[in-house]
């Protein structure tokens, strides 16, 4: 998956940092204005880790 916005917010907040996927959306909305759905979050989630599990 690329690195787009979203992708570095999911890696560097939630996965590194353990925030919630609300605290995601939150900085998302609030540095860039993007108003991502919490749905939207856990399936690109999802998507990341099974690329990072075919990948390992």
């Amino acid at each position: 998956m690329a690195k787009d916005l979203i992708t570095e917010a999911l890696q560097t907040i939630h996965l590194q940092h353990g925030k919630d996927l609300k605290e995601v959306g939150q900085y998302l909305n609030m540095k860039y204005r993007i108003d991502a759905e919490p749905m939207v979050l856990q399936k690109r989630l999802q998507k990341m880790l099974q690329e990072g599990k075919a990948v390992a």
